[in-house]
């Protein structure tokens, strides 16, 4: 009985690996979409942006917000960007978000034009002459935020690796159930399936990684060292932790396939070897009558 028993989990142990595997891939791109989209997931970040305290830039930005009491403490803010929003932590005490005192606040990924805090924080740090005369350049912390979240880091591959892996879930539960109809269909699918998630979210995280790299470098140089950047080490250790497990279950599904054909080939071989035996021996005794 217990020999049986182990022999059944042994024979069933890939197929439970990457069930569980698949399970922890949507658990962790679930949670890295949804990262700064509101303030219980603001750990969950891509980039982060502040003012840098070592630029020399620094006391014209602090004396910049202490010209008006509304936005006086500014400076102390800190910008993070995920794939679906945008989240602001370090409000000072006096600043009031939507009529009230927060210490950090969320905001949707687009359209931050129309919060007032938008405006607050743009700074004018040097002035830019052209033929017309001197004319201010603003500097907008939060604009970065934005730009960072809608135009180089997209959640649309990571969107489309959820539904994929919720499908491959699904198609994996429906194998597990004995003597099912069109399991050769729906193997070939998983199958090919598992390549395409490796091929969707293995270009999202190479992409998820030049962005935060390109923000982590050029942003500071752009700005002339009055932005500090910090790169989401949490977010960037999820997105190829996911890709590292559908790797594994790519793997996983095709040993497995491969050994079945194996063992499919394997049973099929004796009996070739006896009919050629046996019309051999038919010809040879023909033979010898005639």
């Amino acid at each position: 009985m217990g020999i049986t028993f182990i022999w059944f989990l042994t024979k069933r142990i890939p197929k439970l690996l990457t069930l569980v595997f698949n399970i922890i891939v949507v658990f962790l791109t679930i949670f890295l979409l949804v990262g700064c989209y509101n303030t219980s997931m603001e750990s969950t970040y891509l980039v982060r942006y502040e003012f840098n305290k070592d630029s020399s830039f620094y006391p014209v930005i602090t004396n910049s917000f202490k010209g008006s009491n509304n936005t006086a403490g500014l400076e102390s803010l800190k910008i993070i960007s995920g794939y679906m929003g945008v989240c602001v932590k370090n409000v000072p005490s006096g600043y009031k978000i939507s009529n009230q005192e927060v210490a950090s606040v969320c905001y949707p990924r687009k359209n931050l034009t129309s919060v007032p805090l938008y405006s607050d924080v743009a700074v004018e740090v040097f002035n830019k002459n052209s033929a017309a005369g001197s004319t201010p350049s603003t500097l907008n912390i939060l604009k970065l935020a934005e730009l960072t979240s809608v135009n180089v880091i997209h959640p649309y591959i990571l969107m489309a690796t959820v539904i994929l892996s919720i499908i491959q879930i699904l198609t994996l539960v429906y194998l597990a159930i004995p003597h099912i109809p069109l399991k050769d269909v729906i193997v070939k699918f998983v199958l090919i399936l598992s390549l395409v998630l490796d091929l969707i979210w293995g270009m999202g995280a190479i992409w998820t990684h030049i962005g935060i790299h390109a923000s982590y470098r050029l942003v500071p140089a752009a700005s002339m060292g009055i932005i500090k950047v910090h790169k989401g080490r949490k977010g960037a250790a999820m997105s190829w932790t996911a890709f590292v497990f559908l790797l594994l279950i790519s793997i996983i599904l095709w040993l497995h396939e491969w050994k079945k054909v194996r063992e499919q080939l394997a049973d099929a071989e004796p009996i070739t070897n006896t009919s050629h035996k046996y019309y051999s021996s038919e010809s040879s005794s023909f033979a010898s009558k005639v």
